[in-house]
């Protein structure tokens, strides 16, 4: 009888702790469900390493034949350097026939400008010589007119003499006829400074009109010259996009195989020069998961493709950028690397894997809550999808 009973109460007692125990397990998990706080990451579509400055790609200007290449998958390279030189033959000979014709132009010009100034000085002094011999000659207009009027009053006297008989005929008649001479020599000199104004005018006309001619020679010349000069200039610009240089210092991280003699068609990407200097991860996300809720100073961390993270880790990283307008259904977001990093893998440019950003941290309970709406939502789409539309109800 009490050995039953003893069994009982042992019986009882661990239905009691057993209860209290799994009330206790209940309430630490119900406590943890809605209480405890969890990280809520958000998976890009994709993730790479680059550089911090982007990597620069070099294509083709012109459509040529190959000449020269120095292409090297991870060469280094130099900003200016010559990769490839493209064939500008033409474009020098052309240059060359430019150059030519440039060298004899020069000294037309010069000439002609020379003979310019030698006209010019000519017109002066032709100027100053025509003035001087028009002054001359209305000097001895005026000496002759001064003797005109003297033989006149003299063979009015002599005259006036005749008329009284004192004067022999003889004398008056002389008297008259040196009178009439002098007359005539006042009216040559008159004639003469006109003579000499009309010739030194023509002579200032054709002067001033070889003058104009060769000043249109030489502005013939200088466009000649100019419109050379500018050609020149042009063939220099296409023979430089024949020879294509390195646009940035870096390595080559992508090219294509190019022999002499091949022709390249324009537009035609060369190769891509990887600058040198610290990296970057560049993840795409989704934009009906991330947008608005990826956001600057989030933390984040990487998993590389190649490098599984239970050998080698995962990266530390911090959002940088978010892009706001989708390109190819994806926003890019930015991350740098947080420093120092501890890890084996070998950081590069163009490493691939994918990018995990906390977004919120929430508790269990929310989370729950939140993967059931998204599955009611894709749910509610998968439906909507595949019934199709009613087909309407003609109108009586």
């Amino acid at each position: 009888m009490f050995a039953r009973f003893a069994r009982a109460q042992d019986a009882s007692s661990r239905v009691v702790l057993a209860a209290v125990l799994g009330g206790a397990i209940l309430a630490a998990w119900s406590a943890w469900f809605f209480l405890a706080r969890v990280g809520l990451f958000e998976v890009s579509h994709s993730a790479r390493l680059e550089v911090a400055t982007a990597p620069n790609d070099v294509d083709a200007p012109v459509a040529a034949r190959l000449v020269r290449s120095a292409l090297v998958l991870d060469r280094q390279v130099q900003q200016g350097e010559d990769l490839v030189e493209l064939d500008a033959e033409a474009f020098r000979l052309e240059r060359a026939a430019e150059e030519s014709r440039l060298a004899t132009l020069g000294p037309q010009i010069e000439a002609l400008r020379e003979e310019l100034a030698s006209n010019e000085q000519a017109m002066r002094g032709e100027g100053r010589a025509n003035a001087a011999q028009v002054s001359e000659a209305r000097a001895r207009l005026r000496a002759s007119d001064v003797v005109a009027q003297q033989k006149e009053a003299e063979r009015a006297q002599i005259q006036s003499l005749h008329d009284k008989r004192l004067v022999a005929t003889l004398e008056r008649d002389r008297l008259r006829s040196e009178a009439q001479r002098q007359e005539a020599e006042t009216e040559a000199a008159r004639v003469q400074v006109g003579r000499l104004g009309s010739e030194g005018a023509v002579k200032v006309s054709e002067r001033r009109a070889q003058i104009a001619g060769l000043q249109v020679a030489i502005a013939r010349l200088a466009s000649e010259r100019a419109d050379a000069e500018s050609k020149v200039r042009i063939l220099n610009q296409k023979i430089d996009l024949h020879v294509i240089r390195a646009p940035v210092s870096g390595r080559i991280g992508h090219m294509v195989n190019l022999r002499s003699g091949a022709m390249v068609a324009e537009g035609t990407r060369l190769c891509t020069i990887v600058p040198t200097g610290g990296l970057r991860a560049v993840a795409f996300f989704d934009p009906a998961t991330a947008a608005g809720r990826v956001h600057k100073g989030q933390s984040a961390r990487l998993r590389m493709f190649g490098f599984p993270w239970t050998k080698y880790g995962i990266l530390q990283a911090e959002v940088d950028r978010v892009g706001n307008e989708p390109r190819d259904g994806l926003i890019r977001v930015e991350l740098v690397l947080r420093s120092p990093q501890r890890t084996n893998i070998p950081l590069q440019h163009g490493l691939p894997g994918s990018a995990e950003v906390e977004v919120e941290r929430v508790s269990p309970f929310a989370l729950v809550l939140d993967a059931a709406g998204r599955f009611l939502m894709s749910a509610e789409g998968r439906t909507a999808f595949a019934t199709p539309n009613p087909a309407p109800v003609p109108e009586r």
